[in-house]
């Protein structure tokens, strides 16, 4: 019983050294900052995408919407590690906290609202961390589309226990029929919104990546709820977005 166990042992312990491997993430984490800004918006795509699927059009949404001059709206191209689906998740932590560090350090931030999508959340997740663990006075609202819970290949339920703990206030949009972990539940921290039906209709979207276009379309239409703290829109009835979702 021990002998066969030994490979597996060995090919996780070999596994995780490859996902954890240090790399040089500079060409996602230097970006220009704004240093007088103090509201930034930041949307992350997800496995084998990249920002001109839905992120690109998102941050122009809500530049449109932007009601404070201070704000800077970042969407974030990091295909060179979201590509690689064995190191995606513990990349896309790690630049998200690298960037949530560079914001506290060079910036005048106050508030802040992350979208990531699939593999994506745990940028939100990352650098939601990174700003909570040195200052709970900034506000954080991170969104979740249709992410991975899986973390660096072992950790099956990490993002489902932990997305949605660190913000402010969070907000996920799921496709249940999607078989990625974590994509196709109600995530217990965050205001879950079950997409799926709609998704049926839009039969030419794959059920993982209708989340971004469903949250696309109702943040056009002012049906996405946000908190008082960032400068977008208004802040909605939560309970009444409930029901009408």
């Amino acid at each position: 019983m021990i002998i066969p166990g030994i490979p597996f042992i060995l090919g996780s312990l070999g596994f995780i050294t490859y996902a954890f491997w240090p790399r040089d993430l500079s060409s996602v984490i230097n970006i220009p900052l704004n240093s007088k800004a103090e509201f930034f918006s930041v949307s992350a795509h997800g496995v084998k995408d990249n920002p001109d699927s839905w992120s690109d059009e998102l941050q122009k949404l809500i530049k449109q919407n932007n009601i404070v001059k201070s704000q800077q709206n970042i969407s974030l191209n990091w295909s060179e590690f979201s590509d690689n689906v064995f190191i995606c998740s513990v990349s896309a932590k790690k630049i998200g906290h690298q960037l949530g560090q560079r914001l506290l350090k060079e910036t005048k931030v106050k508030s802040i609202h992350v979208i990531g999508h699939s593999c994506g959340a745990f940028v939100a997740l990352g650098l939601c961390e990174a700003v909570k663990e040195q200052s709970s006075d900034i506000k954080i609202q991170t969104t979740y589309l249709d992410p991975v819970s899986v973390y660096a290949g072992v950790w099956w339920n990490y993002g489902i226990d932990k997305f949605g703990t660190c913000a402010d206030f969070s907000d996920s949009y799921i496709d249940t029929r999607d078989g990625v972990p974590g994509s196709n539940i109600n995530l217990p921290y965050t205001a879950t919104f079950d997409v799926t039906e709609l998704g049926v209709k839009n039969n030419n979207m794959k059920p993982h990546n209708w989340p971004t276009q469903y949250y696309l379309s109702a943040y056009r239409n002012k049906k996405v709820p946000l908190i008082k703290e960032t400068p977008q829109l208004q802040n909605y009835d939560l309970d009444k977005l409930i029901t009408t979702h």
